[in-house]
């Protein structure tokens, strides 16, 4: 019975697809038959432009122009506000994502003053998928939750499959898998209502990643298969691409790396044809990964490098996106104010002017009446605008936060260029000596290093077992260089969950580097012993410790030595210095102690760091 289901749910589907074929040209076809610039001529080119979005972005630039120009011709701000929502998601294909927010923010702005609700639902729905791109869930599930509302009131059954399906997204993303595939399962019940093709092959999509994660592989091909056969049969570009990634997911988890990569080139493909930055640099770093579990770290890098410099570009508005969204809502919300203020004033005016006319009592009292409201509107306007002083100081601040992140991020995503000079240099007298094996092993693990670090910098935090596993490959690939000149240990307590505890990225590495640089690597003999400790404090959830310990030669002949690398070193301890507090959940004075370690002599023996990590 399930079995008669799908087919008939797949017959209506298909000649529904025959149709809607013919939909893109019909539009076409009645826009050259009716050239007149008239408000149901600004419809149609907005339906085009949105349409072609996902199959011809070039086309959907020209028709979205077009829906602007003549709108304004006709002063039809219903169309203006469409033409600015094409223009949105144009640009968010393209990966300008704050030029994306300025339109939605356009788009809003009109649709609220002229009260139309199926543009303040699109506009919302859009942003939430914008903060969805941004991994910042809880807004895109804010955004996402007002459309639905709004689609809701105004029953439309179609705008209302579209928020389930991306709140079901938002909720995959975030691991709850359950409520995932509830939201999925309500929405496709009104996509299939609306009769909406593409909205139904995305649902499809939605159920194979659920039945992947689930381990129901032969189930997950199956559903990928329906969904990619609708979205060819209508030529949707954007929706073969998701195709194509759910495919790689699920012949990955088959170990069956060939084919994976083979669906994300037809993915990479596509995307170049409908010229989608944030799908392509995607496919770069899934293509990457592939080549990775295959052990061809030359090719796995070739790509990495192809996804780091598009996402060198993508990744900057994305920082700012968000910024730009507060930004916008703030200054609209002060333009209103002044207008209002202004009004208030206008209203005030006439009323004086009307009461010359009076008696020379009743002037008196209007007069004093006047005087004591200019006094009242003045110490209102003064206590205004001490409290905007006040919002855009902690504005400023809450902005040079995020600087100080960034700041942190660029340096921690760029690797010690002395470690990759010596890295490439040991590969290379590897490679002379003929110790193949070892110059292979040294580039795999390299190669993997390189990765993480990649991520790690494009995250605010990350699980204890990823930086553990980081630091591994960073301090074997020191130990294999330095040919064993010292050994190491990494002990982590027994009571501490360390796949499910989130410190900040990027912030241990360095005092490891120094121990290597400025302790152990300039001691005489080859004794040299690195611990690295995780220990729980004891009634204190919010934080772990970090210890670090070095039998090297200590700091003070470290000094005395001179070293560059210790100077620049100091830099980034003081920026992860202020870092820590910050992110501190408990107020500490110092979350970073350096200890030098001596024995009964007086002579020294090492140095031991102890970092107070937050657990995010």
């Amino acid at each position: 019975m399930k079995k008669v289901t799908v087919f008939l749910l797949l017959l209506s589907i298909g000649l529904t697809s025959l149709a809607q074929n013919r939909y893109v040209d019909s539009l076409t076809n009645w826009l050259n038959l009716h050239p007149i610039k008239d408000t149901m001529r600004v419809m149609t080119t907005h339906r085009l432009s949105y349409r072609l979005s996902e199959i011809n972005t070039q086309r959907a630039w020209q028709y979205a122009k077009e829906t602007e120009i003549v709108a304004k011709e006709l002063g039809f701000d219903k169309g203006i506000a469409l033409a600015n929502v094409n223009y949105a998601i144009l640009e968010t294909g393209e990966g300008n994502f704050k030029n994306s927010a300025d339109y939605y923010m356009k788009a809003i702005a009109i649709s609220e003053r002229i009260k139309y609700t199926r543009g303040l639902s699109i506009s919302y729905n859009n942003i939430g998928e914008n903060y969805l791109k941004l991994k910042q869930y809880d807004k895109a599930i804010e955004y996402t939750n007002k459309a639905r509302d709004l689609n809701h009131s105004i029953n439309d059954i179609r705008g209302e499959a579209i928020n389930y399906e991306q709140i079901g997204s938002i909720q995959y993303e975030k691991k709850n898998y359950e409520k995932a595939i509830a939201n999925w399962t309500l929405g496709f019940d009104l996509a299939k209502s609306a009769g909406e093709p593409n909205l139904i092959s995305l649902y499809y999509i939605n159920f194979g990643k659920y039945y992947l994660v689930t381990n129901n592989i032969k189930k997950a091909i199956s559903s990928l298969s329906i969904a990619d056969s609708i979205a060819k049969s209508r030529s949707e570009l954007l929706t073969q691409i998701q195709c194509s990634k759910a495919f790689s997911a699920s012949y990955d988890k088959l170990n069956q790396h060939s084919i994976a990569i083979q669906y994300l080139n037809e993915g990479l493909k596509l995307s170049k044809e409908l010229k989608n930055k944030t799908e392509e640099c995607d496919l770069y770093n899934l293509i990457s990964l592939q080549y990775e579990r295959m052990r061809m770290p030359d090719s796995s890098i070739f790509f990495l490098r192809k996804h780091k410099e598009i996402s060198d570009v993508i990744l900057n508005d994305k920082n700012f996106a968000h910024l730009t969204f507060i930004q916008t809502q703030y200054e609209t919300k002060l333009i209103d104010q002044e207008n209002a203020e202004l009004r208030s004033i206008q209203k005030k005016q006439t009323k004086k002017l009307s009461e010359k006319n009076l008696l020379l009592i009743a002037s008196a009292i209007a007069l004093l009446l006047a005087f004591v409201s200019v006094l009242l509107i003045y110490n209102s306007f003064r206590h205004k605008k001490r409290n905007l002083l006040l919002e855009e100081q902690q504005k400023l601040s809450e902005y040079n936060q995020q600087l100080a992140e960034m700041e942190v991020k660029s340096l921690r995503s760029q690797m010690n260029p002395h470690f990759l000079f010596n890295s490439l240099n040991s590969i290379r007298n590897f490679i002379i000596k003929n110790e193949s094996q070892l110059a292979s092993d040294y580039l795999a693990n390299f190669a993997s290093l390189m990765r993480k670090i990649l991520d790690a910098s494009q995250q605010s935090n990350v699980s204890l077992e990823e930086e553990i596993e980081m630091l591994k490959l960073y301090v074997g690939l020191e130990q294999m260089r330095f040919s064993n000149k010292f050994a190491y240990n990494i002990q982590v307590d027994e009571s501490l969950d360390f796949a499910n505890i989130n410190i900040p990225t990027m912030v241990i590495q360095p005092f490891i580097e120094n121990a290597i640089w400025h302790g152990l690597l300039a001691k005489e003999s080859n004794d040299g012993v690195l611990n690295i400790q995780f220990k729980e404090i004891a009634n204190n959830q919010d934080e772990i410790l970090c210890i670090i310990t070095d039998n090297g030669i200590g700091r003070k002949m470290s000094e005395s030595m001179k070293s560059r690398l210790k100077k620049h070193t100091s830099k980034g301890i003081n920026i992860t210095l202020e870092r820590l507090k910050r992110l501190a959940k408990i107020t500490i004075e110092n979350p970073i102690e350096i200890v030098d370690l001596y024995d009964e002599k007086g002579n020294a023996t090492g140095t031991k760091v102890i970092l107070h990590l937050p657990v995010l």
